[in-house]
């Protein structure tokens, strides 16, 4: 297991008795130890532009802003709208807003005009649609600005570098009602476990768009921020860090086990764990909890989280709201006997997910573990779901 307070055992609250499963448990000393990791490992806060994807959080968000991040970075209108009501003054909604998503970026720059926001596109169509939604903006005010999704090597969304991206991108700056914001490249398929060869890759990633950069400012043309990687390749483009550019890490505001086990040179640990408990003991050696997959993220591989109180358990079949595990005899115990390491009925078991980010999804609120380990808080998951505020 990566080096990390479960360790410690910070997710073993004291009123864990009161407490319904399952849920989401948070350390909210976890969390302010990731940001001011990340910070440190950026080389100061103004480096940033998280992605809030993972906590969908205004704590979270303000826990950031009291340390001096100013730019977030976010998937889904619904997450926009949390930062603009935490105080956030620029928002990249890096996602192509298509169909009536230039609409609504409209109706979230009417609502929140201390807010500076921004989108992505890689093609002229989408272009096309916000240059109609957008139409008598004011580029140097209320219009949003745009970047160029680079395709660095993904494949999933993206432009491919050479002269169409770069014409993309002198139309955004010759747009009526567009600002200009630069280019986007994001290499999530990025996922050397050595350090060395990451860094390697994602060098090859940074070269691309700082490229493209070049090639427009020589022509004279604004290019005001490259952003670059996420989580995996934090620490190789913070080493090799260039004026100019915004790292965009997300997942290390509450870490899961997917990414401490491939990437052990993250200087994050764990802050989120799943509290679920042993409904059922079918046979000797194997156990049901109640972490179903409506609990935790359903990725396609299993396990999709460790048992961090039983981690000999080998995860078996999961539907909805039932999770099957299995311990070894051991030699121990046969037939009808109780096989050693079998916890019992009822038994708290803490998971930690594999991938935290649609973990999160699935709850409203999460459940805060202070320095006592004790539940302080209840923090929202306010940008769960898609759907924008309506009410004030």
């Amino acid at each position: 297991m990566h080096k990390s307070d479960a360790e410690a055992g910070w997710y073993e609250v004291r009123e864990i008795e009161s407490l319904p499963s399952p849920c989401v448990l948070v350390s909210r000393p976890g969390v302010i130890a990731n940001i001011e990791a990340a910070i440190a490992r950026a080389g100061g806060p103004e480096r940033l532009r998280p992605h809030v994807k993972t906590h969908k959080s205004a704590q979270v968000v303000q826990l950031h802003l009291e340390r001096g991040v100013r730019r977030f970075k976010c998937a889904t209108p619904a997450e926009a709208e949390m930062l603009a009501r935490a105080g956030v003054q620029d928002v990249l909604i890096a996602y192509q807003l298509v169909g009536p998503g230039a609409e609504i970026l409209r109706d979230l720059i009417g609502r929140y005009p201390d807010t500076r926001f921004g989108c992505l596109v890689d093609n002229g169509t989408t272009l096309d649609q916000l240059e109609a939604v957008f139409q008598g903006y004011d580029p140097d005010q209320r219009a949003p600005f745009v970047l160029v999704d680079l395709d660095v090597g993904m494949h999933r969304t993206g432009i491919a570098p050479g002269d169409r991206a770069d014409q993309l991108y002198r139309r955004i700056t010759v747009s009526p009602c567009l600002k200009a914001g630069g280019i986007h490249a994001y290499d999530g398929h990025i996922r050397e476990i050595s350090p060395e060869k990451r860094a390697e890759e994602a060098a090859g990633a940074r070269t691309t768009a700082l490229e493209m950069r070049n090639r427009l400012q020589r022509e004279g043309l604004p290019v005001p921020e490259v952003v670059l990687g996420g989580t995996p390749t934090f620490p190789c483009h913070a080493d090799a860090y260039v004026e100019g550019c915004s790292l965009s890490p997300g997942t290390y505001s509450y870490h899961d086990w997917g990414y401490a086990s491939a990437f052990a040179d993250l200087p994050f640990r764990d802050a989120a764990v799943v509290l679920g408990r042993v409904v059922s003991v079918p046979e000797p050696g194997q156990f049901t909890i109640d972490v179903g997959s409506k609990g935790i993220a359903a990725d396609k591989d299993q396990p999709r989280g460790m048992l961090l109180n039983v981690p000999d358990a080998e995860a078996g079949p999961q539907s909805e709201e039932h999770w099957v595990f299995t311990v070894s005899a051991g030699g121990t115990s046969s037939g009808k006997q109780a096989v050693a390491g079998t916890p019992a009925v009822g038994t708290p078991v803490y998971v930690w997910p594999r991938h935290i980010c649609p973990t999160i999804e699935h709850y409203d609120e999460v459940l805060v573990v202070g320095e006592d380990r004790t539940v302080i808080e209840r923090w929202p998951v306010t940008a769960r779901g898609r759907a924008l505020r309506r009410s004030e």
